[in-house]
């Protein structure tokens, strides 16, 4: 059954679209995003909670191979400072300060992914302990100590109240004396199958985690972590194996082409 909220949302779409090109609000990647948050009046913020209501909305480039963004999540089990124990165990020198450890890598469910020549890591779904782990081995094969892992109870959390409906919103891109336009032209709307579909996923290797674990290089903060969060996210293409598309706004949206 087809709810208030995406009604609303499919409502406010159409009356973007009427505007036609619309001129980016912000230079960059995030433009696409800010422009449309903007005029549906959503404040930008980074809480673990959906755009629109219920909805969260990714506004996607017609031709971007991007990856969509599902949420992030830090990992709450085993250490109390899993970041400070990820750059001890395997983190590496930056190429700004080699003073510095820095950690950025992505982890898949499926196979060992090398990081540099000694060392390869993933992340394997234990179901018998109900937790995400993020593994490691050395140069020889052995395993590294690292006892960092999410916790089945905060993905699943993070699955249904940041992302349990999705709208994607297709758009056009021009650039005009370097301006960058957008024409929002059709919606989709989606709704995630489970956590237990998300777990098979992350399983197959088709969700990725990517650590994005800085440093700060000056400053008061100087040598103190940045860390930009661990990112979860799946490719377009995959996207109808984790949410099943509401194909009502569909066919009423293509009366409008």
């Amino acid at each position: 059954m087809t709810t208030i909220s995406e009604y609303r949302l499919f409502n406010e779409f159409r009356k973007i679209r009427n505007k036609g090109w619309i001129k980016s609000l912000r230079k960059g990647s995030t433009g696409i995003g800010y422009t449309l948050e903007t005029l549906l009046k959503i404040p930008e913020n980074s809480f673990a909670i959906p755009d629109f209501c219920e909805i969260e909305i990714k506004a996607m480039r017609i031709l971007s191979k991007k990856r969509i963004h599902l949420f992030n999540a830090e990992p709450d089990g085993d250490f109390l400072f899993p970041h400070e124990r990820i750059l001890e165990k395997i983190g590496y020198p930056s190429k700004k300060n080699k003073n510095y450890k820095v950690f950025l890598s992505a982890a898949y469910g499926n196979e060992y992914i090398k990081l540099g020549y000694s060392r390869k890591i993933k992340v394997s779904v234990n179901r018998s302990q109900k937790k995400l782990e993020f593994l490691a081995k050395d140069k020889y094969g052995n395993d590294i100590d690292l006892n960092v892992s999410w916790s089945f109870e905060l993905l699943q959390s993070k699955l249904e109240n940041k992302i349990n409906e999705m709208a994607i919103i297709r758009t056009d891109n021009k650039y005009i004396c370097e301006e960058e336009y957008f024409y929002y032209r059709w919606i989709e709307f989606y709704k995630n199958k489970g956590f237990e579909t998300f777990l098979d996923l992350l399983d197959k290797g088709i969700i990725k985690v990517c650590f994005k674990i800085g440093v700060y290089y000056n400053g008061v903060k100087e040598g103190k972590i940045d860390n930009h969060g661990t990112d979860f996210s799946i490719k377009e293409k995959d996207i109808e194996k984790l949410f099943t598309k509401i194909d009502i706004f569909n066919k009423v949206d293509s009366s409008l082409d």
